[in-house]
């Protein structure tokens, strides 16, 4: 764990500490650690965290990171080439063409399917780093099992919408943790002191499904 990214490496306390109702304890964050009551009285954001934070990105295979670039990668780079191929293979002295105008329909071919390779590579390149990441934690990744506590507003909006940062409470070798992941979704997915398993490598993570022992 220790290529994992940490913010908040000090503990912080809250100024205005709550009690839980439960168990009458001053509680520091949505869930009481002693008991593990749901308080959530204030929302995620305006807490400060009771232990250090591990801000993942998330590693999922999906359409924005993966799908969509790989069609845009094979239309960009595919199509101009195949379009392009019968120019680049043509015998000039087979076909009687002048050696000159030949150069000529090649630099214009060139010149044309050049902005499309660039935009297909670019997107080749992000198609694969999404699938880096996801093998990367499917691979190396660490599995832990912990309680979701929460969920703030990602920077990122979907239709208008902000997406939705589960913050996750794991047990790890350095201690517990605060596992802020993005679901990329609008949808609080996961319900609160639920449980669910998070695989995470270095800044990665990906919340996957619980293995079924027979």
């Amino acid at each position: 764990m220790g290529d994992i990214k940490l913010n908040n490496l000090k503990k912080k306390e809250h100024k205005d500490a709550r009690t839980c109702p439960h168990c009458g304890a001053n509680v520091l964050s949505e869930v009481c650690q002693y008991c593990g009551t749901y308080i959530g009285e204030v929302a995620t954001a305006d807490l400060s965290a009771e232990y250090p934070m591990i801000e993942c990105k998330s590693a999922r295979i999906d359409t924005w990171r993966v799908i969509l670039p790989a069609i845009i990668a094979a239309c960009c780079i595919g199509i101009p080439l195949y379009k392009a191929l019968p120019i680049f293979t043509l015998d000039k002295e087979l076909m009687g063409i002048d050696a000159e105008f030949f150069g000529q329909v090649k630099a214009f071919e060139m010149s044309t399917i050049i902005p499309f390779l660039l935009i297909g590579a670019i997107a080749f390149l992000i198609m694969c780093k999404g699938i880096y990441r996801w093998l990367a934690v499917r691979i190396f990744g660490v599995e832990l099992r912990g309680t979701v506590y929460g969920y703030m507003d990602d920077r990122v909006a979907y239709n208008g919408v902000n997406g939705q940062v589960i913050k996750i409470l794991v047990q790890t070798k350095e201690g517990k943790r605060f596992v802020m992941l993005p679901l990329e979704t609008t949808t609080m997915k996961y319900v609160i002191n639920s449980t669910v398993n998070v695989k995470i490598y270095k800044n990665y993570a990906a919340i996957v499904k619980e293995k079924v022992n027979w």
